[in-house]
Parts: structure tokens; sequence; C-alpha cells
């Protein structure tokens, strides 16, 4: 096998991987009225004041997949926008209790998923998967 041959398999194996992943915690999630993605979502408006636009950026949704996330989180008492005091094109997106609670819920049942799918790898494996990973990621497109 050349190099790119052996790189078209690894990135095949991590796409399966991470699939499954996505699917094993969304199995999970879905008991609790959310998704990966509608977690990710909470977990980024704890940070504080974020706009639609914000959420759409870290993403990469189009602006009608968040506003249909939004909203159903928001029906869901999830979350509560409001809107900005010096822009009114902008409303923000806060985090209220119940979406805290879910969130909490959330990252536990994600943590243990990712605990089992990389328990077989050593701490000298994981650190240098994590290196991997932020080379790949630090490269611009």
């Amino acid at each position: 096998m050349n190099k790119l041959t052996d790189i078209s398999v690894m990135v095949e194996s991590l796409s399966r991987i991470y699939h499954r992943l996505r699917k094993e915690v969304n199995g999970q999630l879905v008991t609790e009225g959310l998704s990966m993605s509608k977690m990710k979502i909470l977990h980024l408006i704890t940070t504080g004041k974020t706009s639609a636009t914000d959420i759409k950026n870290y993403m990469g949704f189009s602006s009608r997949t968040v506003v249909t996330v939004l909203d159903a989180l928001e029906k869901e008492e999830m979350l509560k926008r409001q809107q900005s005091p010096t822009d009114r094109r902008v409303k923000y997106v806060y985090i209220t209790e119940k979406g805290l609670e879910k969130l909490k819920i959330a990252e536990h049942a994600h943590k243990i998923i990712l605990d089992r799918i990389f328990s077989p790898l050593s701490s000298i494996q994981l650190e240098q998967f994590k290196e991997v990973c932020n080379t790949l990621e630090s490269i611009k497109q």
C-alpha cells in the first residue's frame, strides 16, 4: 500500500468511528429530546451572549437549520431568545435551567460513550491522536 492509500483507509476508518459515535450518542440523547447538534448548541450558549449567527458559524449549519433547531429548543423551554438592546436585527440566545439540566445529562451520556469507545487506547496513543487532530485542524484552508 502506498501512503495515499493508507491515508484514505485511515480517513474512511475515522469516518466510520465518528458515525458510530454519533449514532450511539444520538440514540442515548433521543430519550432526553436532544441530539448531538442540540447538545453542542446548548453547550455553546452557556458561554454567554450568543446569536443565531454565532451558532451558524460554529456549527456550519444553514440559517434555516439554525432557526429550526432554535425554535425546537425554545419550544422545549431549553433556551430563550432576547432582543439585543443595541441592534434590533439581533436576538441573543440564552440557556434556561431546564436546558442546563438536559445539557448535564447529555454531556454525561456523551462522556460514558466516549470513554467506552476510546478505552482500548493507551494514554500515549490518546496523546498522539490528540496531536494529530490538533495538527490537522490547524491547517489553513
